[in-house]
């Protein structure tokens, strides 16, 4: 890999201080991967706007959920439980931790009472899932909810599932074989058990193996790791919504479950404009974005300079009115449609399962696109399209300053609104119209 000197990305007044430590002989790291002072100063400022102690920028929202998973150290023998309906590239992640022997447990991001069962007979080590998923149907979770079944767990995992009680409990069930010498062979399983995790070492058991049969210490292991628990952490994809709209650590309050927030920050912090990729990771924790960002820095996921300074200066102050535009328009646009008889997938409508929920996190919009099904999703998309007269895109990205619609094919059209004016959102609505009352004829 070639090296990145600290002359190299950087004006030399904002690197003049680090020059003269480096000089010095004091330690700066020189590599931009680590940081350099226009990232910081980016993520103290995007900090500020998702309150919290500190945020990770990413060279894509791909890089962003990759990097904080490989920061929860995952080991062989964790269970997950991942949402069904993610972006394709998520799953990809799923297929590699399964390679690694990390069992992957799928459940419905918006059932909650599926997710509460999963929990209790896989003992999750990690949850990853959308909050608002971008699937046609866009199961919203209710972050609330999780967050409480997350605590419980957690309780659980420290009183019946730490290896003590378990140890405990498995030796209760043969007394008559160890007798009085039980205890102090537990506290022994139990220090070299820790011991083992950190080294992987397997003769760590040598003297356990002398004292009860290799057996007998392979079943103790095996119970051990099986069932034993330490935490349950959240990784949560807030994309869609981005924290102007929804803030899923505001449901936090004053509980001590881990949650790490990832998005695309590609689709909605460059108002509107589609110049670079970029992720961001955020979370009520400081050592949890201590730990994305050395490991960001190993895996060399850093957002780069020259991709940094494209970020519009005043995106922190701009970006929660334009993400209200974008929002009230989808839901202007959803309902319009809705009226028109069209089969409309917006969390916000009557009509979806988790209304009440988005009713109560967001009244006045969640999201910025939706999904609609249509008899024949080519021919309509083309007219909209036509119908708008350069006033309406068709691509597969969303966050543009003008309306976008993506052909996901089965008669159904991802619509991505635009962050309009009024007036000029009354275009966009014309045109849906003009195409729909030509179908009706």
């Amino acid at each position: 890999m070639t090296r990145e000197k600290i002359t190299t990305h950087h004006t030399p007044k904002s690197w003049e201080k680090e020059i003269k430590k480096y000089v010095a002989g004091e330690p700066v790291d020189i590599y931009a991967r680590f940081s350099y002072p226009e990232l910081q100063s980016r993520e103290q400022k995007f900090a500020e706007m998702t309150g919290t102690p500190d945020t990770a920028l990413f060279n894509a929202g791909m890089a962003a959920i990759h990097t904080s998973v490989e920061a929860e150290n995952l080991k062989p023998g964790d269970v997950v439980l991942c949402g069904r309906d993610v972006y394709s590239q998520t799953k990809e992640i799923y297929n590699s931790l399964q390679k690694r022997g990390i069992k992957i447990v799928m459940v419905d991001s918006g059932d909650m009472e599926e997710i509460a069962e999963k929990i209790k007979t896989e003992k999750p080590r990690l949850i990853i899932l959308e909050d608002v998923a971008n699937a046609t149907t866009m199961q919203v979770n209710d972050i609330k909810k999780l967050i409480e079944l997350a605590e419980k767990a957690n309780e659980r995992y420290k009183t019946e599932l730490n290896p003590e009680y378990l140890l405990d409990e498995y030796f209760s069930k043969r007394q008559e074989k160890h007798g009085k010498e039980t205890k102090n062979l537990e506290n022994k399983i139990l220090e070299q058990f820790a011991e083992f995790k950190k080294s992987n070492n397997p003769f760590i058991f040598r003297s356990i193996i002398k004292d009860i049969g290799i057996k007998e210490t392979v079943r103790v292991v095996k119970h051990l790791f099986r069932n034993s628990r330490e935490k349950l952490s959240l990784i949560v994809d807030n994309t869609l919504a981005s924290p102007s709209l929804y803030n899923p650590l505001k449901e936090l309050g004053d509980s001590d479950v881990e949650m790490v927030v990832v998005e695309s920050a590609t689709k909605h912090y460059q108002k509107g404009h589609d110049k670079i990729t970029m992720g961001i990771a955020y979370s009520n924790n400081d050592n949890k974005i201590k730990a994305i960002k050395k490991k960001r820095a190993e895996i060399g996921s850093y957002l780069q300079p020259i991709t940094e300074r494209q970020i519009p200066d005043d995106i922190t102050s701009a970006m929660p009115e334009i993400m209200k535009r974008h929002a009230s328009n989808a839901l202007e646009l959803a309902k319009f449609l809705s009226g028109f008889g069209l089969d409309v997938s917006h969390p916000n409508l009557k009509e979806h399962k988790n209304s009440e929920l988005v009713k109560e996190i967001a009244p006045e919009g969640l999201v910025t696109i939706f999904y609609i099904n249509v008899p024949d999703s080519s021919a309509f998309l083309k007219r909209v399209y036509e119908a708008g007269k350069g006033k309406i895109g068709v691509g597969g990205s969303f966050g543009h300053k003008e309306t976008w619609l993506l052909n996901l094919g089965e008669n159904t059209i991802r619509i991505a609104a635009g962050s309009e004016s009024k007036e000029e959102f009354k275009e966009v609505l014309n045109a849906f119209e003009e195409v729909i009352k030509e179908l009706k004829k």
